[in-house]
C-alpha cells in the first residue's frame, strides 16, 4: 500500500494559499503607490503660504498681487487695505492664517512705507514660495530699492499676473507725484512682472476710474513649530498603517499554518 497522500495535498493546498495571498498583497500595494501619487499630483499648484525654505518658529510675511480690478478714486488707505483684506480672505488657505493683509500703496496722507510697515529682518516671499524681498525697507534687498529679488506675479488665487497695478509711490516707498486718490484724476502705477524700480513706480500714470489691481502684503507670521503635512504624506501614514495591517494578518496566518502541519 503506498504511502497517505493526505499530508501532500495539504502542503500543496498551504502553498497555493501563500501565492494568492503574496498576489493580494502585491496588487494592494500596487493600488496604495498609485493613492499617494494621485495624492501629490491633487497637491501641485497651490499657493504657498508657508515658505519651505523657513525653519519652525521662523517670522515672514506674504505678498501678492489681486486677481480683482479697482479704482484709484479714493483718497482713504484704509479703502485698499480693505479690499486686499477682503480679496485674500476669500481664499480659504489665506483666511486661515489669520492675519490683516495691507495694500502695497500711498495716498497723499500716508506712505506706502508706513502704511505696511518696515518690519526690518522679516522676509517676504510670493505665493509661490519665492523670496521677493529681506524686509519691507529701503536698504540693500529690501522691498523699497531699485530692485527686488522676485517679481510679484502671483495672485491669491495661483494665477500668474503680468499686470499694471494701482501703487501711487515711488521706488523708495514714499508717496508719488500721482498717489491714490489725489488730485487730477490721474494715478502712478507699477508693473507686476518688473524686478526692477518699475515694480512699484513704472512711470506711467492712469486715470483713477480705471480697472487696476493692487499689492497686497499680510502682517508677520510664524512658521508653525509642527508644520501640517501635505497630503502626499498623510497618504503615506495611511499606507504605512495599511501595510502594518496585512503584515499582521500575514505572520497570524502563516503561524496557524506551521501548528496545523504540524
Amino acid at each position: 500500500m503506498g504511502p497517505d497522500p493526505a499530508p501532500g495535498m495539504a502542503m500543496a493546498e498551504e502553498f497555493v494559499k501563500r501565492m494568492m495571498s503574496d498576489m493580494r498583497f502585491r496588487t494592494f500595494c500596487v493600488l496604495a503607490v498609485a493613492v499617494v501619487g494621485m495624492a501629490s499630483r491633487s497637491a501641485a499648484g497651490t499657493i504657498v503660504t508657508v515658505p519651505p525654505s523657513l525653519a519652525p518658529g521662523s517670522q515672514y510675511r506674504l505678498v501678492f498681487v489681486t486677481d480683482d480690478f479697482y479704482t484709484a478714486t479714493s483718497a482713504n488707505i484704509n479703502d485698499y487695505n480693505t479690499d486686499v483684506n477682503n480679496e485674500a480672505n476669500s481664499v480659504f488657505a489665506l483666511a486661515a492664517l489669520g492675519t490683516t493683509w495691507l495694500d502695497i500703496g500711498s495716498t497723499f496722507a500716508v506712505n506706502a512705507i508706513f502704511n505696511i510697515g518696515i518690519d526690518a529682518g522679516v522676509p517676504i516671499y510670493d505665493l509661490e514660495g519665492n523670496l521677493v524681498a529681506i524686509d519691507a525697507g529701503n536698504e540693500a534687498g529690501g522691498l523699497f530699492t531699485l530692485a527686488i529679488l522676485s517679481p510679484i506675479t502671483y495672485s491669491e488665487g495661483g494665477a500668474v499676473l503680468a499686470t499694471h497695478v494701482w501703487t501711487g509711490t515711488l521706488p523708495i516707498g514714499d508717496a508719488a507725484p500721482y498717489t491714490l486718490g489725489g488730485v487730477g484724476g490721474l494715478t502712478d502705477t507699477g508693473f507686476s512682472a518688473d524686478v526692477n524700480a518699475a515694480w512699484v513706480y513704472a512711470g506711467l500714470q492712469l486715470s483713477a476710474l480705471e480697472g487696476m489691481r493692487l499689492y497686497g502684503i499680510s502682517e508677520d507670521l510664524t512658521v508653525p513649530g509642527s508644520p501640517t503635512p501635505e497630503p502626499s504624506t498623510t497618504a503615506m501614514v495611511i499606507l504605512a498603517g495599511a501595510l502594518t495591517f496585512f503584515a499582521r494578518r500575514r505572520v497570524h496566518g502563516n503561524r496557524r499554518a506551521t501548528r496545523t502541519l504540524c
